[in-house]
Formats: structure tokens, sequence, C-alpha cells
């Protein structure tokens, strides 16, 4: 259902620079699973480029039999499957999270996956040690940019420099200024209930199987499921920080 996969692009680059004559396919669904895009490809993009289409076992090809009235049909099946293999995905995903286990893949700074049960997480000593750091800061009242300062300063691991370090998963690529501490990530700590001891699910979604652009959900529709794991943070801790972030100051100059 998506059409920003690198090959295809290379492909389309090809096809544009006039390096390919034809294009084949073992069926519809592998050029793509979203009907109109496939039908725009295949009926327009290619006829244009003067590129032949060739689907082997839906037994399309566009210069013997240009106008072949079923392919639309399949090209709609083809989304029909995609589409009902999405809701069975969602629905299985939120299973998992109203039976109290973590969707996300990846724990904050602080956790770790158990050896032993990959649903469970349990402390990274030293990754927790920096979150009751920036916690007992807080308290003292210093807020997220002050502390963001006095981390780099004693140079303390930003998240990403920890999790490559200690060979810990994270989507975050390493850079130039990955060891200077930012404000964000700070606050972002500082506004973890998860760090409490609970699991928080539902944050996002997505925008429909076809577009797969993520969407933040209102805090009011988090499912929250308390004790799951062993808290790093006291809940009156992180209730008073809370607090203290709602009278939030600006530092001067």
């Amino acid at each position: 259902s998506n059409f920003d996969r690198p090959d295809f692009k290379r492909m389309m680059d090809d096809v544009d620079n006039g390096r390919i004559s034809t294009v084949i396919v073992k069926d519809m669904s592998r050029f793509g699973r979203d009907h109109i895009l496939v039908g725009y490809y295949t009926k327009y993009y290619l006829a244009e480029a003067d590129v032949r289409f060739i689907a082997i076992y839906d037994q399309v090809d566009s210069e013997t039999n240009p106008d072949d009235d079923i392919t639309p049909f399949k090209n709609i099946l083809n989304e029909m499957y995609a589409k009902d293999c999405s809701k069975k995905i969602k629905a299985v995903v939120r299973a998992k999270g109203n039976s109290g286990k973590h969707i996300t893949s990846i724990p904050p700074l602080g956790y770790k996956k158990d050896p032993n049960d990959k649903e469970k997480w349990v402390i990274d000593e030293r990754g927790a040690e920096t979150v009751r750091e920036i916690f007992s800061l807080c308290m003292n009242g210093y807020g997220p940019t002050q502390i963001a300062r006095i981390l780099t300063e004693r140079k303390i691991d930003t998240p990403v420099v920890y999790f490559h370090k200690h060979g810990l998963p994270t989507p975050a690529k390493l850079r130039e200024d990955s060891e200077i501490w930012d404000q964000k990530s700070v606050a972002r700590i500082l506004e973890n209930v998860e760090y409490t001891g609970c699991t928080v699910n539902g944050k996002s979604t997505t925008v429909s199987y076809k577009v797969h652009k993520v969407i933040e959900n209102p805090k009011e529709e988090y499912q929250i499921i308390p004790n799951t794991q062993e808290a790093i943070i006291d809940e009156n801790v992180w209730l008073r920080v809370q607090e203290l972030r709602k009278n939030k100051r600006r530092p001067t100059k």
C-alpha cells in the first residue's frame, strides 16, 4: 500500500531517464496495493514513458492487451486484502495493549527488555541513575534548559549516546551534537509517567493503512495500566514534578 519504497522510486527514476523499456512483476499486488496509484502508474505514467508493463500471473500485458477491463477489479481486491490485514493487526495490538503489555518496542532511558521475557521491562540501573538525577534537579528548582546544561557540563551521556554505547535499541542516529543534552529530551523524561512503573499505550496512531503518517493522540485518550514494571521514580515525586512544571520559569539571559 506504500509507494514510498526505495527500490520502487529507483525504478521510476530509471523509467524517467529512459533506462527501462519493460517492467515485469509476478502479479499486480507486487507492484502495489493502492488501486488508484496502481492504475495511475500502469495506465498513464508508464504508458506515457512508452514502457511496457507485464504482470505474469494476472496475464496483464500493456502491449498485447492494453484495454484490459478485469485488472482494475483485481487491483481493488488487492487493496481490500491490505485493508483487512491492517484491521487484524490493529486488533492484535489493541488486545495486547488491553492486557497491560507494552506496545512500543523501544523502552525509554532507564529501562531495558527483560532477557527472559521480551514483553517485560526491567530497570537498567546506569540509565536509571540519570533519570533519577534529572527528577532530583527538577525538584531542586531547575528547569529543563538548566538541567540540560548541567548534564552536558558533567559529560553525562544523552539517551542516544547511551543507547548506542550500551547496544540498546534506538531509531535515533548519532550526530555531531549528540553529546549535548537538549531541553526537549529532558522535558520528555520529566513528563514520562512510565517511570512510576506503569504502561502507557495508545500515544499515537496512523492516518490510515494507506497513509502512514503518525498522529499524536491527546493525553486523555492514553491507556494507562499501573504496576507493570518496577518504578524508577516514586509516583508522589512524579506528581510533584508535574506541578512544578506547570509554573514554568524562563531562565534569564
